[in-house]
């Protein structure tokens, strides 16, 4: 015969003060602008997205190189 036990599945009391403690420094530490501005770019991108458009390319290599670099390139020689 098995046995279900909920043991485990509650939090003790310093888990829940440390819980609480987190609760409460996030908001202090979340910029009301910042937040409102990601706010708005993750529904301007939703929108993008639902219209079908490509996101713009943000970042670009210049120069991609294989290998260790020697100390005459390194010095421009």
């Amino acid at each position: 015969m098995k046995r279900h036990s909920l043991q485990g599945t509650s939090l003790s009391a310093g888990q829940r003060r440390t819980l609480e403690f987190q609760e409460r420094c996030k908001a202090a530490f979340l910029n009301p602008v910042l937040t409102m501005s990601v706010e708005e770019t993750l529904k301007k991108v939703d929108q993008l997205k639902e219209q079908g458009v490509k996101p713009e390319k943000m970042w670009s290599i210049d120069y991609q190189s294989h290998g260790t670099v020697s100390v005459a390139e390194w010095m421009g020689y």
